[in-house]
Order: structure tokens, then sequence, then C-alpha cells
């Protein structure tokens, strides 16, 4: 797999890099981040006491920066 490419291509029938993976994740969501807010979690849902109390008061896992990824 070519690892200079900027977003790499999922090879068929072999598994990706954990590398590769979040070279793509990032670009994914840049690309996201230009048709829609960054952020797009409802605020509430009728699954809020089952989510909050699988991820501590929390509706879900913490958003983490395109610069982390």
């Amino acid at each position: 797999m070519n690892s200079e490419s900027p977003i790499p291509i999922i090879p068929k029938g072999r598994p990706i890099s954990w590398a590769d993976w979040l070279k793509g994740r990032r670009a994914r969501r840049e690309t996201g981040n230009r048709v829609a807010p960054e952020i797009i979690r409802r605020p509430s849902s009728s699954s809020d006491k089952r989510l909050r109390k699988l991820f501590h008061g929390e509706r879900g896992l913490p958003f983490k920066k395109t610069e982390e990824l």
C-alpha cells in the first residue's frame, strides 16, 4: 500500500493498516466539515437513559479534534 498518498485506498481482500485508516479518517473528517457542522450529535433522544449509563453521563464517546486523528 502506498503510505505517501494523502487518502489511502482500502485494498480489496486485505486489511488496511491502522496508520492508513487514521489518515483516511482524518481526510473524511475534513471533507465532511466542508458540508456539515463538525458536531452533529442530537441534543437528546429516547435512548438517553441507556446512553448516559454506558458513557458515564454523556450521550456517547467524546469527539476528537481533527488534529488529534
